[in-house]
């Protein structure tokens, strides 16, 4: 993608796989909290959690939040059906993504893992 505001920093990572825990509330404030001390960032909202489930959707049913930083924020969607995750980090600084891929293990124990950075041209 051509990039329209270069003197601004901007990183995103796409990381998606199929989790062995039971994922709850409290699994994912815990997450949120330590991925953002791992990768030194500045939180600015507290964990927000919610469900779809209400809506009752055939497909979408399991947790996702979010959490707003300084630096911009990370969001992790949950599809209890298949046990997977996607989790989006997006950031205008850098971070060691392997430090963060060590949070993701620690707390959801995939059983295989991909991840995508998007690129900006120039």
């Amino acid at each position: 993608m051509k990039n329209l505001l270069p003197q601004v920093k901007r990183r995103r990572v796409f990381i998606e796989g199929f989790y062995n825990v039971e994922v709850d509330r409290s699994l994912i404030e815990r997450f949120f909290n330590e991925l953002a001390e791992t990768l030194s960032m500045v939180p600015i909202t507290k964990p927000m959690i919610f469900s779809p489930d209400s809506r009752k959707h055939p497909i979408h049913k399991g947790l996702a939040g979010y959490m707003g930083w300084v630096e911009s924020g990370v969001s992790l969607y949950t599809w209890r059906e298949f046990k997977f995750f996607t989790v989006d980090i997006y950031t205008c600084k850098d971070f060691d993504l392997d430090r963060a891929l060590k949070v993701i293990d620690k707390f959801l124990i995939p059983s295989s893992i991909v991840t995508e950075e998007f690129r900006y041209e120039g």
